[in-house]
């Protein structure tokens, strides 16, 4: 059996020193960041349970005691934890549940001796740590036992100090002998089996009577009762977003048009073999999934690339006609992703792309339930829509794989804190609105009071383009907490966009006061300063946010471009590369990385660059406008002035863009053409000395 316990390891415990400290966070950030991401501490290797054959080699019986448990394993300690003779076992992971207690109910628990040794402080450590312990049957040494005292026995886990020997068919008469560290040994006969003894250094041996733990009571589950549920079960739930779909029609439909039932949002796709036997099981059961009340909706996802961006789709509909599916179905936009990637992420901490089939089971408040990557069968789905309406009590056991007791209970209530988290996550991923309907939760007439929350509605204010709001909202968090550094520094970088460094510059500076390492302000002071030409002073303050957070990815691009501005284009494209690694889906430092490969006239990785970042943001135009530059300097003038078009279509009109649909058309011989728009671009500068440069020449 095992006890899940919420618990997250945060070794050490002792205070680092401030030397220490910064490398440490390090560490750790870059260990979470590799969970995050999916990855394993421990490739996912499952813990071995191995049994003595006799004499004849040993066989792993992991998988027939239930225990080899797929996580991402950390430490593991031994403990007589129930005082009933065998060793129960303690293990940690980093992915969950983070505590497993393995309690070991072998049946002849009574073939066994363990010995508890105090020094005497002195000579000896009270612990006794280096003292070596041998037992054997009385009359026997040549099935002598030896067992070593030790202060650690593995990877951050401490076994019981408690030192215990197995006995098999031994006899119950034993004889012990101790070799203290310091020197000297005695001898004890007469003890028994199945006892637990006290030795003293040198006072002899004191059999004492185990106090049971509080755990003694538990029931313990079968093996063949062990359930081997899927998906995950939610002990906190969250709104789940709101997706705007096509019917088959053509229409708009909206997953809240199914708000007071139970519903499961189901990724599918025609090419996908799990996804279509998925798909035949909740056919043949969609009058029982009807029957309570709930409904399935189909999302299909054929045409949808990794990018989130839409190619020719496949026939989904007939697919389910074929199928004989009745129940509500869909067709996925690009932006149903996005949202459902979100939703992960903040669930799980992983910033990984949906699999198909991904279901997600939202009950009848629109608040999401569980989760299922990978195929799941009806029976669960049905067993799951049942659990809804079961008291919270009954829904423990469901977040488990594994029957247990539970410390505490799970099911909480969401703080206004955390979907404050959780809209700010929405709002800096380009869905504005969403995290607007998500602060309006649970009390819609409810006002933001606290700076928590008046930082959050001002996040999502600064994405909805309400700067002025936002910048009331900053200052009203501030009133309510003048040391507020989130807020200082969201309404520093508002005036700093409005080309007001004034103004930014002291909220940044506070900010810094009350936390000298506070990250976003040292960015935003760099970019002052290299604004005025301080270059220096913006370079040691970039260093040391990398230095205090190697893997913060702002950080990196900003000291990649203030390498490119100062011609160190080497040491520009170490830290461009290395923001990519750090925030791949965000444009800004594959867009910079780009000109710096201009620069120095690497075209082809240049134009890649460009050509990648107009894929997957194709409404970006700073994408086509590198282009046209790149194919000006390629000699492929045709192809520029498509790319420089692009630009003006997207709202890029500017008098650089029309000086290079000039530059190129000229190259082509298309001189009409080239003055025209030379024209528009003097009529949008006057000045601009690029075109007057042409115009001149003519």
């Amino acid at each position: 059996m095992f006890f899940w316990g919420r618990v997250a390891p945060q070794s050490p415990e002792e205070e680092l020193t401030p030397t220490a400290k910064p490398g440490y966070i390090r560490n750790f950030r870059n260990l979470n960041l590799r969970i995050s991401e999916g990855n394993s501490f421990s490739g996912y290797e499952r813990n071995p349970f191995f049994i003595n054959l006799g004499g004849k080699g040993f066989a792993n019986i992991a998988g027939l005691l239930g225990a080899d448990f797929d996580d991402d394993g950390r430490a593991v300690a031994t403990s007589d934890w129930d005082h009933d003779g065998d060793l129960d076992l303690w293990i940690t992971n980093r992915t969950s549940p983070r505590i497993r207690l393995l309690r070991n109910n072998h049946p002849e628990h009574n073939k066994s001796v363990t010995i508890r040794l105090i020094g005497n402080g002195t000579t000896t450590n009270r612990d006794a740590i280096g003292a070596r312990v041998s037992i054997w049957p009385e009359g026997r040494p040549e099935l002598r036992q030896i067992r070593t005292v030790r202060a650690g026995e593995g990877f951050l886990a401490q076994s019981s100090s408690w030192v215990h020997f197995g006995l098999g068919e031994a006899e119950k008469k034993l004889s012990v002998q101790v070799e203290w560290p310091a020197g000297g040994t005695e001898t004890l006969d007469g003890l028994k089996a199945g006892k637990r003894y006290l030795i003293n250094q040198f006072k002899g041996a004191k059999e004492i009577r185990a106090n049971s733990p509080s755990v003694d009571d538990i029931s313990i589950p079968e093996i063949d009762e062990v359930r081997q549920e899927k998906g995950l079960w939610l002990a906190d739930r969250l709104p789940f977003p709101e997706l705007i779909y096509s019917n088959e029609k053509g229409g708009r439909q909206s997953t809240r048009e199914f708000s007071g039932k139970p519903i499961l949002v189901n990724l599918w796709a025609s090419w996908c073999e799990d996804c279509l036997q998925e798909m035949s099981e909740f056919s043949e059961n969609q009058e029982k999934i009807r029957g309570l009340g709930a409904t399935i909706l189909a999302l299909n996802v054929d045409g949808l690339t990794t990018d989130n961006q839409e190619t020719e789709a496949l026939d989904g509909w007939a697919e389910l006609s074929r199928l004989g599916y009745q129940l509500e179905s869909g067709k996925a936009r690009p932006e149903n992703l996005g949202k459902m990637e979100i939703l992960l992420e903040f669930l799980t901490s992983r910033r990984q792309p949906l699999s198909i089939p991904t279901s997600f089971l939202v009950d009848s408040k629109g608040e999401v339930a569980a989760i299922y990557q990978g195929i799941v069968s009806s029976k669960q789905i049905i067993s799951d829509l049942a659990l809804l309406k079961a008291r919270s009590q009954d829904q423990l056991s469901r977040l488990s794989p594994r029957p247990g007791r539970w410390f505490e209970n799970p099911l909480t209530q969401n703080s206004k804190t955390r979907l404050g988290d959780y809209s700010t996550l929405f709002a800096r991923n380009g869905f504005p609105a969403e995290a607007e309907y998500l602060l309006q939760l649970p009390n819609p007439s409810e006002k933001a009071t606290t700076p928590q929350e008046l930082y959050n509605r001002a996040k999502i204010a600064t994405a909805q383009g309400k700067i002025e709001e936002a910048k009331e909202l900053y200052q009203a968090a501030i009133r309510a907490n003048p040391e507020y550094g989130q807020a200082l520094t969201g309404l520093g970088a508002l005036f700093l966009t409005e080309k007001r460094s004034d103004l930014a510059q002291p909220l940044f500076e506070k900010a810094l006061a009350v936390d000298p390492n506070h990250a976003a302000a040292l960015i935003n002071l760099a970019m002052i300063d290299q604004s005025r030409g301080r270059k220096e002073s913006a370079l040691e303050k970039l260093s040391r946010v990398i230095e205090l957070n190697p893997d913060y990815g702002a950080a990196r691009l900003n000291l990649g471009s203030l390498y490119a501005s100062m011609g160190e284009f080497p040491d520009a494209i170490v830290q461009l590369k290395k923001a990519i690694l750090l925030n791949p889906k965000q444009p800004a430092a594959r867009l910079t990385l780009a000109a710096v490969y201009a620069d120095t006239k690497q075209w082809e990785r240049s134009r890649d660059l460009y050509l990648s970042v107009a894929q997957s943001h194709p409404k970006l135009y700073q994408s086509f406008l590198g282009l046209g530059l790149i194919y000006e300097r390629q000699g492929q003038y045709l192809d520029a002035v498509t790319a420089y078009q692009k630009v003006i279509t997207m709202g890029g009109r500017s008098a650089r863009v029309y000086t290079g649909v000039a530059r190129a058309y000229l190259a082509l011989g298309q001189k009409k053409e080239a003055n025209r728009a030379l024209e528009t671009a003097l009529k949008i500068n006057p000045n601009y000395p690029a075109a007057l440069k042409i115009l001149r020449a003519q």
